[in-house]
């Protein structure tokens, strides 16, 4: 899985295509949307960003997109009229305890993984990274994790009236975050060889590319000297993690979640928590 980061007007093309797609479908499968706007894709190649970013404002949201989050997501991460309309300002700001507000002119367009191409799920179990399908979540927290800084900043989206809105920011520190433990672990797992060596299993689990055939998979089982053949290329410096509803992490496991935005990709890293930290057992991609 390539999760090399893309450039904006690749970003932009393709939230214009999630739109167009998502509108077409009518985000749910139960509503349908009317009044469909179609781009021609050769016309839009030919814009300029700035025009690009201009076309996506002026497309209105379905009101259907506020029946997942995810499809709000995409519309709120594109649109800047949008945003700014679904941030609820004075913005409410805690920041290691201390509680201040953010007015309109402080905001900063807010882009989160889009730029990257993909973004990335911690859960307990699989199911839980189904909860974006889940049109009775009403509250949301995106979490975005800077793993050398050992801080993670939180945006509290609560669905209001049947609206999604972005209601609080929180700053808070690693250690006193509830997965806290586990990304302290990813921090060294992914940036030190050394450590991620020694939290591997004898034999990990292996489902994924053939490093010497390009139009097969593999499947069976490799150890910590194999990682450079067939590990993944994974996010080394920011991640995310997205949390539906009152989910809370439970159980002796972690499962890193890569999701691409475009492709379609997905690569499933599973840790068990172990006396000393975490230990990779699986990795599916």
């Amino acid at each position: 899985m390539n999760i090399g980061k893309m450039n904006i007007k690749n970003c932009v093309y393709l939230v214009i295509g999630i739109m167009l797609m998502t509108w077409a479908a009518g985000c749910t499968n139960k509503t349908n949307v009317g009044n469909e706007t179609s781009v021609d894709s050769t016309e839009v190649d030919s814009l300029p960003e700035d025009t690009l970013e201009t076309l996506i404002e002026e497309m209105p949201m379905p009101k259907a997109a506020d029946e997942l989050f995810d499809d709000f997501l995409f519309n709120f991460a594109a649109n800047k009229k949008l945003q700014y309309e679904r941030v609820d300002f004075p913005l409410k700001v805690d920041k290691y305890g201390k509680v201040s507000e953010m007015d309109r002119k402080q905001w900063r367009m807010e882009h989160f993984f889009m730029r990257q191409g993909f973004f990335t799920l911690v859960v307990s179990d699989m199911k839980e990274a189904e909860g974006s399908k889940d049109v009775n979540t009403d509250n949301v927290v995106i979490e975005k994790i800077y793993l050398g800084k050992n801080c993670i900043q939180q945006y509290l989206f609560n669905r209001v009236d049947g609206l999604w809105k972005l209601q609080q920011l929180n700053m808070e520190s690693m250690k006193s975050n509830k997965n806290g433990d586990f990304y302290d672990f990813y921090n060294k797992f992914v940036n030190d060889s050394t450590f991620r060596q020694n939290a591997m299993a004898e034999t990990v689990d292996f489902y994924g590319p053939d490093p010497d055939d390009d139009f097969n998979h593999i499947e069976g089982s490799i150890m910590p000297e194999q990682w450079d053949t067939f590990a993944p290329e994974l996010p080394k410096d920011v991640i995310y993690n997205i949390i539906y509803g009152d989910r809370k992490p439970k159980g002796s496991q972690r499962i890193l979640v890569i999701r691409g935005i475009a492709n379609g990709l997905e690569t499933i890293l599973k840790f068990k928590k172990t006396a000393d930290g975490y230990q990779l057992v699986k990795i599916s991609t």
